[in-house]
């Protein structure tokens, strides 16, 4: 039997895009400008090419990695921020929390930083399986760019993508209680 997968896969067999980003209020999410914590651009910068960070997804939050703080406690971190193709990036979100977080893994977006904003580039289709990451637990996702991404055990491996020489945000959207968040990393191809 074959099956044809739009963007990724897990490891052991080796999401929609959402281009909305605002509450409905006009802001991304809980209203609060995020000073100090990484949440909705504030904190401290990592990357200060990074600084800002957009809200890509229809979700109550957002948080950045190059923006969040030591002490945000969920956070999806990029193995690295600048890579030439054909390579590979990993992203991996850790929950640091004290409560359990509930994601479909393979609702994974990529955007594409243009003149006028952001633009969806990838996946086309998302299937549907919900996972639950205990305090502690990690859930990683591996990109391929111009080349066929490697994943292990429960990673998902998306791509490969044609991306050419610009930013990029790849982002998740996970569920604590009746919170949404959305985790943004953004990268660059060379």
């Amino acid at each position: 039997m074959s099956v044809a997968l739009a963007g990724c896969t897990t490891g052991d067999v080796g999401g929609s895009g959402d281009s909305g980003g605002t509450d409905g209020d006009g802001t991304d999410g809980d209203g609060t400008d995020g000073a100090g914590d990484g949440i909705n651009g504030g904190g401290t910068t990592t990357d200060t090419s990074f600084a800002g960070c957009p809200s890509l997804r229809d979700a109550d939050r957002t948080v950045c990695a190059a923006t969040a703080g030591a002490d945000v406690p969920v956070v999806l971190r990029p193995s690295t921020t600048a890579l030439t193709s054909p390579g590979t990036l990993r992203f991996t979100l850790s929950n640091g929390g004290e409560s359990t977080l509930g994601l479909n893994p393979y609702d994974w977006t990529v955007h594409r930083e243009t003149a006028d904003g952001w633009e969806h580039v990838a996946p086309d289709a998302t299937i549907e399986p919900w996972r639950e990451i205990q305090p502690g637990e990690s859930q990683s996702w591996v990109l391929g760019v111009g080349t066929e991404p490697t994943a292990e055990g429960d990673d998902v491996a998306c791509g490969p993508l044609a991306l050419d020489a610009r930013t990029y945000a790849f982002s998740v959207v996970a569920q604590e209680g009746d919170v949404w968040t959305a985790y943004v990393a953004r990268f660059r191809v060379a």
